[in-house]
């Protein structure tokens, strides 16, 4: 199959190594030269200043790795042109022209899928299969969290020029940890009311929040909190679940997951598989993508799914602008 990837940062390239590491055929576009050059050299690919010419080269399916404020443009060119999407994570900074890609998507048959590479990772989906299979009975609350210390992120960019850093480009660390509310959405399904605190520490000199706490409530009295931040070092992320039969809790620094039930009474250690890394869950993903567009099926992380996990971002951010439950 053939893919074009509009927007070459790192998870573009990363995107790309791994379709031709699966044996598609791959080609890029960027708007900037350096970064055009730099993926053409280490991926071998062709490489375009302009999205035209990457659509007249062709495609089975687009892969929209720009910042944020751009996916819903960008997905709309590559859907008129027929293309399956893979968008990545957020879908958009606003709902607001959602429905248009939706519909486009609908009319022309496209598969969508919207990142969520997390879902795909060893700790979270163990987490998800003890929830789904009972084995910690009823969920009572839960803890998800994420922190990376954002200058490092990007160390040889100015993280205080990249989107992160600036409002009008939908950065902030609500919709850059999107992953830990698509997770909460994934494990529990949507909340009743959230109440939400964001804030800047001023420390790193950006326009948009860089701390963020949420509390999300459940009918039958089940609490979520998410916390995420721009300030964390080394990276940080995690789960922890806490039902009625026991608990689960994967811990990025530990890598792997620990249960505890309580009619066992002993925690349990499950580490990753040996030599896992990161990667592997964007291989996982991209072979589910191409499967779904392969066997004409839906994504399990649809435009609806996506949409989902950027309606509950903003609604974390309206809540923290103005100080109510919603």
């Amino acid at each position: 199959m053939k893919f074009a990837v509009i927007g070459l940062g790192s998870i573009g390239q990363r995107h790309a190594a791994n379709l031709l590491a699966l044996g598609h055929e791959v080609a890029g576009y960027n708007r900037g030269d350096k970064r055009r050059e730099l993926a053409a050299k280490r991926l071998g690919i062709p490489v375009y200043s302009r999205i035209s010419d990457l659509f007249d080269w062709g495609g089975d399916a687009a892969l929209v790795c720009t910042p944020q404020h751009m996916h819903l443009e960008h997905s709309l060119a590559a859907a008129r042109r027929g293309l399956h999407l893979f968008i990545e994570k957020p879908l958009s900074d606003s709902l607001e022209g959602l429905s248009t890609l939706e519909r486009e998507a609908e009319d022309r048959g496209l598969i969508c899928h919207v990142g969520c590479n997390m879902r795909f990772h060893f700790g979270p989906s163990l987490v998800c299969e003890k929830l789904d299979t009972g084995a910690l009975g009823r969920p009572l609350w839960a803890y998800l969290w994420g922190g990376m210390h954002l200058p490092d992120w990007h160390p040889n960019e100015d993280y205080r020029r990249m989107y992160s850093a600036k409002k009008d480009m939908g950065g902030g660390a609500v919709l850059d940890f999107i992953h830990e509310i698509d997770l909460a959405l994934w494990l529990f399904s949507g909340p009743d009311r959230i109440a939400a605190m964001t804030s800047q520490s001023g420390w790193l000199e950006i326009e948009t929040e860089d701390v963020v706490d949420a509390l999300l409530g459940y009918a039958g009295g089940l609490q979520v909190s998410l916390h995420l931040d721009y300030l964390q070092k080394p990276f940080q992320r995690g789960i922890r679940v806490v039902g009625t039969s026991g608990w689960a809790c994967w811990d990025l620094a530990r890598a792997g997951v620990e249960t505890f039930f309580y009619d066992r009474g002993e925690i349990e250690r499950h580490p990753y598989p040996e030599g896992y890394d990161n990667n592997v869950m964007y291989v996982e993903q991209m072979k589910y993508f191409v499967g779904c567009i392969q066997e004409n099926a839906p994504s399990f992380s649809d435009i609806g799914s996506g949409e989902r996990a950027l309606d509950l971002a903003l609604k974390i951010k309206e809540s923290s602008a103005k100080n109510i439950f919603i």
